[in-house]
């Protein structure tokens, strides 16, 4: 079942010491579907796992109203340029609610966050607004 619910993307980047840092962004009105899984290998062991779906329609109510760019161009913005917008890109993370977060954290900072929140890791992304009508125009994201 989808539920409607507000994420916060972090979206990576490297800094100019070239460690990753994470430029948060929330969004409100995002459909959220967790899918648990399990299986049996052929030796009796047993695994589970957990897949999260995530669609953002396009109207989405967007941090200090930035606008999404594509993966190359959040690439060739500076930093405060990217701070201004958001995008989607396999490697970023996404924490299924609101937080107060303004200004980018390290990897550390998102590590503790981890701790007390779930934290996806986006495996695939598609931007699916470039045709349908407004009512369905949004972003989806898959991951784990």
């Amino acid at each position: 079942m989808y539920v409607q619910t507000a994420i916060t993307v972090f979206n990576k980047r490297l800094s100019a010491d070239r460690r990753e840092v994470y430029f948060p962004t929330c969004i409100r009105s995002a459909s959220f579907l967790e899918n648990k899984s399990s299986g049996h290998s052929t030796d009796g062991a047993h695994s589970q796992s957990l897949a999260y779906k995530l669609r953002i329609p396009a109207n989405a109510t967007v941090q200090n109203g930035r606008g999404y760019v594509s993966e190359a161009e959040y690439a060739r913005m500076d930093d405060a340029a990217a701070a201004g917008c958001w995008t989607l890109q396999t490697g970023d993370y996404v924490v299924p609610m609101e937080t107060a977060l303004a200004d980018p954290i390290d990897a550390g900072a998102l590590e503790e966050l981890a701790a007390h929140s779930q934290l996806i890791h986006v495996k695939e992304y598609a931007d699916n607004t470039i045709r349908g009508s407004a009512a369905v125009k949004h972003w989806r994201i898959g991951g784990e």
